[in-house]
C-alpha cells in the first residue's frame, strides 16, 4: 500500500510544464557584413602600408528572419589584443598602423547580435593583415571591399 502512495505521490512531478522551445533552430537566420577600406584584399588577406589607416566604414546584419535584429557593441582586435570598441551604427572604426609591425596580424571584430524570439548569438570577422612598408609592396590598388562574417552560439 505504501508503495502505491508513493506512486501517487509521484503523478503529479509528470504534470509539471514542458518547455516547447525548437533545440534546433538556436540560431537565427541572420549573417553580418564588414566593410573595410584603406587596404588591399588579395587571396583573402588585407594589406596596408605602415603609417595608412584600415578602416572599418561599417558592420550591418544581414536579417533573413524577418524579426527585428540588432548588433550590440563591436569589439576589434589585432593579434588578439583588444584595439577598440564601436558602440552605435555604422560601427565604424579606425585602426591606425603606425605602430603595427611589418608582417603578419590578424583583425578580428566580435559583436553580439540580437533578434527577436531568439537567444543571444554572436557575429564574429578574423582577416589576415599583412602590413607592408610601402605602397610599392600592395598587390594592387586601395580599395573598399565588403566581408561576409560567421554567426555562432554562445
Amino acid at each position: 500500500m505504501k508503495k502505491f502512495l508513493y506512486l501517487l505521490l509521484l503523478l503529479p512531478l509528470g504534470l509539471l510544464p514542458t518547455s516547447c522551445d525548437d533545440d534546433d533552430n538556436k540560431v537565427p537566420d541572420v549573417g553580418v557584413q564588414a566593410t573595410v577600406s584603406g587596404g588591399v584584399v588579395d587571396n583573402n588577406t588585407i594589406y596596408v602600408v605602415q603609417g595608412e589607416p584600415l578602416v572599418i566604414e561599417q558592420m550591418q546584419i544581414v536579417n533573413h528572419t524577418g524579426k527585428d535584429a540588432a548588433i550590440g557593441v563591436v569589439n576589434y582586435y589585432i593579434d588578439g589584443v583588444g584595439a577598440g570598441q564601436s558602440l552605435v551604427a555604422p560601427y565604424r572604426f579606425e585602426f591606425f598602423t603606425d605602430n603595427l609591425p611589418v608582417g603578419n596580424h590578424v583583425l578580428t571584430a566580435e559583436m553580439p547580435v540580437y533578434v527577436v524570439d531568439y537567444p543571444i548569438c554572436f557575429g564574429a570577422f578574423s582577416f589576415p593583415l599583412q602590413v607592408v612598408e610601402d605602397a610599392s609592396a600592395l598587390p594592387g590598388e586601395p580599395s573598399t571591399t565588403t566581408f561576409n562574417g560567421v554567426i555562432r552560439e554562445k
